[in-house]
């Protein structure tokens, strides 16, 4: 038997000379290629173009020239022959060697080509290749637009499935049905919803801010992620609308949206608090937008009472830290914080009360540490020692004034703070 390097080095000096004898007869690579484009139908008979205030005749492009596969493409789309014209726009946009307006105008038609045979995953492929190679063409708005509508066509099972989980939740259906595969060739086989973001994403970034359809995008991702639970992401789309359109019909839906998010996404008061501030921010901003009803600004002040809360309680873990550690002092200067920068909460009362305690423990071991009180020339205990004696010029006492009677009460306690706290927004902060 003959090795199997000999084999291999037979076979390859085989196809070599098949392919020399091929060039002898004058075969050219694209002939040679088994996928090779659609023949170049001829031109048309009669072709005139306006110079000059008169007809002239349009010279007809050089044979194999990326002119003339030009043509040809355009006379199969013309003549709704789409497989033909997508095949040959393919081969043309393939080319590194044709010019940028004719890989632009090739990547666009074939995409206009697989949508009308209704091949939509491919189609909206080769329209997000168009707007991410080629970012500046004629193109673009017909691009984005087209991208849009396919997109927002596969999100119609997300929309029943949200339509579904709202029935769950008012009891009218016990399950909702999931929807993993899709047998419709308009769409892809496996994660419609997933291929939809993506394509939106693509609109919102590469339509700009002059386009109709890039705020709209934004929105349904992260309204989708909003449904997903993925509340970063949500957080991260609607913030993104509010900063980009501030002017948006959807910013006023997507700043409350985005507040809402950061609050779910801070995964609770021992985590860093940076979310919490920036919903304290997009509130103000809320606030502070032109036609804002009664409702919204009920609404956002509940959101602002659920931030509040969210703050007291992460000062107030702060200080237990400190309390917990053996650091007493720290600790009641940051229950004073929470007293006094959230008064009418559930931590500020509280705090209140473990001030208190610090205090009185902190009173018993100064008591246990200096012994008894010294007596008064009247008799009783006094709380305060002998004042000190100061020497000035020498050995020679000089008195102190006379104090003030001592108090025999003990001093007053931090105030208390109303014990009612603030109500939590529904579905917000555990509720």
């Amino acid at each position: 038997m003959r090795p199997a390097c000999a084999l291999a080095f037979s076979s390859q000096l085989n196809l070599l000379l098949f392919y020399a004898c091929c060039l002898l007869c004058g075969c050219t690579w694209d002939q040679l290629n088994p996928i090779k484009p659609p023949p170049t139908p001829p031109p048309p008979v009669e072709s005139f173009v306006l110079r000059n205030g008169a007809l002239s005749a349009e010279p007809k492009p050089r044979e194999k020239s990326v002119e003339a596969e030009l043509a040809g493409a355009r006379e199969y789309f013309r003549r709704e022959d789409y497989a033909k014209a997508q095949k040959l726009y393919h081969h043309i946009a393939n080319n590194d060697k044709n010019p940028a307006f004719a890989v632009q105008e090739a990547l666009y038609y074939e995409a206009e080509c697989l949508r009308l045979q209704g091949n939509l995953p491919k189609a909206a492929d080769t329209y997000a290749n168009l707007l991410r190679n080629h970012t500046i063409n004629p193109y673009k708005d017909l691009a984005t637009q087209h991208i849009y509508e396919i997109a927002t066509y596969w999100l119609q099972d997300t929309w029943e499935q949200v339509r579904e989980s709202q029935e769950r939740r008012e009891g009218k259906r016990w399950i909702v049905w999931p929807r993993f595969i899709s047998f419709d060739k308009r769409k892809p086989f496996l994660d419609r919803e997933g291929r939809a973001v993506e394509r939106l994403k693509d609109v919102s970034i590469y339509e700009g801010r002059g386009g109709p359809y890039a705020d709209k995008a934004l929105y349904l991702c992260g309204y989708i992620a909003w449904f997903n639970e993925d509340y970063v992401e949500a957080d991260q789309q609607f913030s993104q609308l509010t900063k980009t359109f501030p002017e948006s019909p959807y910013a006023p839906y997507a700043i409350e949206l985005a507040i809402k998010a950061k609050l779910m996404s801070t995964g609770g008061e021992l985590y860093d608090g940076r979310r919490v501030a920036d919903a304290r921010k997009l509130v103000d901003e809320a606030l502070r937008m032109p036609d804002v009803t009664e409702e919204k600004k009920q609404s956002l002040m509940k959101l602002l009472a659920c931030i509040t809360a969210h703050q007291a309680e992460k000062d107030y873990q702060m200080a237990e830290f400190f309390r917990r550690t053996g650091h007493p002092g720290s600790a009641y200067f940051y229950y004073e914080i929470v007293r006094r920068r959230y008064p009418g909460t559930d931590a500020a009362e509280r705090a209140t009360r473990r001030m208190m305690e610090i205090y009185a423990k902190m009173a018993q071991e100064q008591r246990d540490k200096l012994g008894p009180p010294p007596q008064a020339s009247d008799g009783r205990p006094s709380e305060l020692l002998p004042p000190p004696r100061r020497v000035v010029h020498g050995p020679e006492p000089v008195p102190l004034p006379p104090l003030a009677p001592s108090n025999p009460e003990p001093a007053p306690m931090p105030r208390k703070v109303p014990e009612a706290p603030a109500p939590l927004p529904p579905g917000v902060g555990g509720n």
